[in-house]
């Protein structure tokens, strides 16, 4: 369908709640503040005049995808929507995120309320927002909404994720390493191609934004064609027009910046009809019309899997997770909260008296355990009588042991719980497990169990584990495009079993030379590269070095010893040193050489055997675009 006319669809808020915090503690004392919410969007078709649109002249509820932007009328709270569950012509179900925080960060709130008008709209590939009809705001709302985006339209500015934060500053020009995180240009393993300069850090420094030096492209039209690391180049194909390969001989046109995430989409338990056809990725996998049916989850899963080569979706069914955790029931210490430093912990007795350590009997569904907590880290005191505490740290130490030694097919963490004010534990199902149970326990101290209802823990006692649930993947990071019909009360758009947009495409670097030049020339740039040797007893023996980068234009290697210069054979091991890829089996000739070949010695030639003092230099030409 044609998306050349703006969406721009206005509704109201049916029911939203908050979801996930921020949860950084970077300073900005946002931690506990929610950045995501789920929510229901009742959806006012928006009238157009062209009828190239999915459905002639209009735009609905079935038009929203996950991208786009949730705006409250007044343009104080700008949320992306993250992933949908469910969607109609008049009504969406949804997860939306506070992106960066940024709406919080500008208006002190980034919550919408029960009823109130929303407007759904499109950014542009400038980072602008796509706004048709603005009857919906509030006065001032729509400039509210620009302002927002112009944030991060002015400079231009991309952001780069990071697990852990890089030791990049403002400021700093960087490039990309192999393991696609920023570092400064110039660091040992980053890309000789610079990549921008460092405009601001923010999560602890985990999220960096870049001004980069040249365009990146954030959505490349094949995902999977982009088989290459962080930090190596493509060049356009000498055997396919218009498209790119990691083979040089064409002109270099792309850095590749970083890996892709995977886009998933968890489509529910139900399985199509004979009413129902389902095209993924303009593929399709389902025609109920012409006869298709399946017979349970499964199958459909088998059915999907079988056209992966061309949609690139893959399938898997198993059941989604469930857990027990602190807060499943109230806390009995929460009146008198005596340990405030968590929210779960148990009391075995006074310091220095008897003590009664509870027990559980711990249960994955199939295999139980039984667990006795008589392992106090911590003491607390009541009414001037200390008394020996388990915190939620020394709980979860003594359910994990009884998970590994009894091999349960549970995990178990420790979380934060926003909602009381410390740490709790939370204990989860994986694969195998048929359900959660908690029997047999005891009382700690002052006569409290230790899990279920007014416990010391507040933990749960029980879960069990529904019916499988099919989720897709697409590796490469694309979107997962599911269409067919009907697009409202048949399988689409019901139950999860809509389009999904939430991994990502790998980010490549233009490379192209300025005013287009026909991109950068190749060229051989003098490199040298050092180390110590490993010590060598015979000939043949590996002196521990590999050469780093294939010499450009198959040149001289000339090598030193301790800076005097050594002879490399060419093809045979009849000099001080050759190159192998075998092992030191067979004598590279120097033509021959390629990067993480290894360099070996013959002490007969030189005359001594190598030690592990003795320094080791190749010099040697690479290639500019290495």
């Amino acid at each position: 369908m044609s998306t050349f006319t703006p969406l721009t669809l206005s509704g109201t808020v049916s029911s939203i709640s908050g979801q996930t915090t921020y949860g950084e503690n970077d300073g900005t004392g946002m931690a506990s503040q929610f950045q995501t919410y789920e929510m229901t969007l009742s959806i006012n078709s928006q009238a157009t005049g062209d009828g190239s649109t999915r459905k002639a002249n209009e735009y609905n509820g079935i038009d929203i995808g996950v991208g786009m932007w949730v705006s409250g009328d007044s343009g104080e709270s700008v949320l992306r929507i993250k992933s949908i569950s469910a969607k109609s012509p008049s009504s969406v179900t949804l997860i939306a995120e506070d992106v960066d925080m940024l709406s919080y960060r500008l208006n002190s709130s980034n919550s919408l309320a029960q009823s109130q008008t929303v407007v759904v709209f499109n950014q542009n590939a400038e980072g602008e927002a796509l706004l048709t009809e603005i009857g919906a705001f509030q006065t001032g709302g729509v400039d509210k909404v620009q302002s927002r985006f112009l944030v991060n339209e002015a400079d231009d500015r991309v952001k780069f994720a990071h697990d852990s934060a890089p030791s990049v500053e403002t400021g700093d020009v960087v490039t990309i390493n192999s393991d696609g995180n920023l570092v400064k240009y110039g660091t040992a393993g980053g890309s000789d191609i610079k990549v921008g300069t460092v405009l601001d850090i923010i999560r602890g420094g985990k999220d960096v934004f870049i001004k980069p030096f040249n365009d990146i492209i954030r959505n490349y039209k094949d995902p999977e064609s982009l088989t290459a690391n962080p930090g190596q180049v493509y060049y356009t194909d000498t055997n396919n027009a218009g498209e790119i390969t990691t083979n040089t001989g064409g002109k270099a046109s792309y850095l590749h910046l970083n890996t892709a995430v995977a886009s998933s989409q968890v489509v529910g338990t139900a399985i199509p009809g004979a009413g129902d056809v389902v095209i993924l990725n303009g593929v399709t996998v389902f025609d109920g019309p012409n006869g298709d049916t399946v017979a349970d989850l499964n199958a459909f899963r088998d059915l999907i899997n079988t056209f992966t080569s061309t949609s690139n979706v893959s399938a898997t069914s198993s059941a989604v997770p469930v857990s027990v955790q602190g807060g499943d029931f109230a806390p009995n210490f929460e009146g008198n909260d005596y340990y405030a430093a968590s929210d779960s912990y148990i009391v075995t007795g006074a310091v220095g008296g008897a003590q009664d350590n509870p027990e559980i009997t711990l249960s994955d569904g199939v295999t139980t355990s039984n667990i006795t907590f008589d392992n106090p880290d911590d003491t607390m005191n009541v009414g001037g009588t200390d008394y020996n505490v388990i915190s939620a740290t020394a709980i979860l130490s003594k359910i994990n042991d009884a998970i590994s030694n009894d091999s349960l097919n549970l995990s178990a963490e420790t979380f934060t719980m926003s909602s009381y004010d410390g740490d709790s534990v939370r204990i989860t199902t994986t694969t195998g497990a048929t359900a959660i149970t908690i029997t047999n326990v005891a009382n700690g101290a002052f006569g409290t169990p230790a899990f279920g209802s007014a416990s010391w823990t507040g933990i749960g006692m029980s879960a069990t584990v529904g019916s499988p649930t099919m989720t897709l993947t697409r590796s490469a990071g694309g979107p997962i495009e599911i269409t067919g019909s009907p697009l409202s009360s048949g399988y689409i758009n019901t139950g999860g079993a809509v389009s999904s947009n939430s991994g990502r495409v790998p980010y490549l670097l233009l490379i192209e030379s300025e005013g287009g030049g026909g991109g950068l020339s190749e060229t051989g740039i003098s490199f040298r590269q050092r180390a110590l040797a490993s010590v060598t007893t015979a000939d043949e023996d590996t002196t521990g070095m590999t050469i780093t980068y294939t010499p450009f234009g198959d040149g001289v290697i000339t090598a030193t010893i301790n800076g005097f210069q050594a002879a490399i054979a060419d093809g045979a091991k009849d000099q001080e040193f050759y190159f192998s890829a075998d092992g030191g089996t067979t004598a590279r000739a120097i033509a021959d050489v390629t990067a993480g070949d290894t360099l070996y010695y013959m002490g007969s030639v030189a005359g001594y055997e190598l030690e592990a003092d003795d320094e080791l230099t190749l010099s040697y030409q690479k290639s500019s675009l290495d």
